[in-house]
């Protein structure tokens, strides 16, 4: 999974500025982070992944980076 691509499914899904989003940024220090944000970014990794996770899975990652970590877990087991 290409980090860069990942980030910018992140700024677009939770509408921020390219570029603004980094791995280490915690999610409830981003512009956009809210329910409807957490909503988005569980409906974008569904559909650019095919990962399905829910509320509970996403609010157990505190950065971006976590949530890349578990996405690239769910891929791999998936292969």
């Amino acid at each position: 999974m290409d980090q860069a691509t990942f980030l910018g499914h992140m700024e677009e899904s939770l509408r921020a500025k390219p570029g603004s989003i980094q791995m280490a940024h915690r999610f409830h220090d981003l512009d956009g982070w809210d329910s409807i944000g957490a909503l988005s970014v569980i409906a974008v990794i569904d559909e650019r992944y095919g990962v399905t996770m829910d509320a509970g899975e996403l609010l157990s990652c505190r950065t971006v980076g976590e949530l890349a970590g578990l996405v690239e877990r769910n891929l791999r087991k998936a292969a």
